[in-house]
């Protein structure tokens, strides 16, 4: 049994009289992929939570103090501590139904990955992000990281929306080695949601600069934004308004990869076409790569109406 394993408890014991449950967890934290790690540690954790608050717990040892206990093979970082810490506390201040603590090897650890667990909010390092919603019933599921794993709301404390229905925005924060997800436990208490999403795109506006370029195909227009940001270019009419204007009609977008937003004159069907196959490329030359590709949807900016909407009518697929 590991970390690996949902709804089963891997070893349990009596110490001290307390009831010892034991989560193994063999993965290392590593920089790149240690948000997925957190989630499948903390999925864990619910799982014995739920457990314990089932009564089952209590009906194995009656009166012993539950310990879930994570005893890990690799040494901790910075940002796995502080994730530990902040859990502990969540249970502490719910219903104190537990205690939470953990054993890993400190010969290298814990150890700097570029995280600051002294986190200190700053308004100005808040950027959203866009992703598509690849769960087979986006209204109902959310799956993040362009994976197919599904993170049920309740255990996803992370600060996100929905968006016209099959995407979800999430608020990022710079770091300075990289942008990490923005979680509710990093909010400050008088701010709400809605205010960080807004002050997030005040940001992306203000700070990010967009350069717009015509690729070798004449007429065929590339949004850059030096590799963080071209999805989200999507929300900002402002932008597409001023390029309906310069180009004279509506515009149809297509954003095969994160950082490939392609543009083009709609109705003129040569133009159209050979757009949305160069897109159709890119993102066939991309499906093997999950952290890269972003969606087959087409949206349409109208020009005489100044709004983007999703088009029914043209796709990758």
């Amino acid at each position: 049994m590991s970390i690996l394993d949902r709804n089963v408890i891997d070893i349990t014991f009596v110490e001290d009289n307390k009831y010892i449950l034991i989560i193994t967890d063999h993965l290392e934290w590593n920089y790149d992929d240690r948000v997925e790690h957190a989630h499948l540690l903390q999925d864990k954790i619910y799982d014995y939570l739920d457990y314990i608050y089932s009564g089952q717990a209590e009906e194995k040892n009656p009166g012993l103090r539950p310990v879930i206990r994570i005893i890990s093979k690799y040494s901790y970082s910075n940002y796995s501590i502080s994730f530990l810490e902040k859990f502990k506390k969540h249970i502490k201040e719910t219903d104190d139904i537990c205690d939470l603590e953990w054993e890993h090897d400190t010969k290298d650890g814990p150890f700097n990955d570029g995280f600051n667990d002294e986190y200190v909010f700053d308004s100005t390092k808040l950027y959203p992000r866009i992703k598509k919603n690849w769960a087979k019933k986006p209204l109902e599921n959310i799956s993040i990281l362009n994976t197919n794993k599904q993170v049920p709301d309740q255990l996803n404390n992370l600060v996100l929306f929905k968006s016209w229905d099959s995407f979800i925005d999430f608020i990022m924060v710079d770091i300075g080695e990289g942008f990490d997800y923005f979680s509710y436990d990093m909010m400050p208490a008088d701010m709400t949601p809605e205010q960080l999403r807004d002050i997030a795109f005040e940001n992306l506006i203000n700070k990010i600069k967009y350069k717009y370029c015509e690729i070798n195909e004449p007429g065929i227009f590339l949004i850059s934004a030096d590799g963080n940001f071209e999805a989200e270019s999507i929300y900002l009419t402002g932008i597409w308004e001023q390029v309906a204007n310069q180009l004279g009609d509506d515009i149809i977008i297509s954003i095969p990869t994160k950082d490939v937003v392609l543009y083009t004159k709609l109705n003129d069907e040569k133009l159209r076409d050979r757009m949305l196959n160069i897109a159709r490329e890119t993102f066939d030359n991309n499906k093997e790569s999950l952290d890269i590709i972003f969606c087959k949807d087409i949206f349409i900016y109208l020009k005489d109406k100044k709004e983007m909407v999703i088009s029914d009518k043209y796709s990758l697929k």
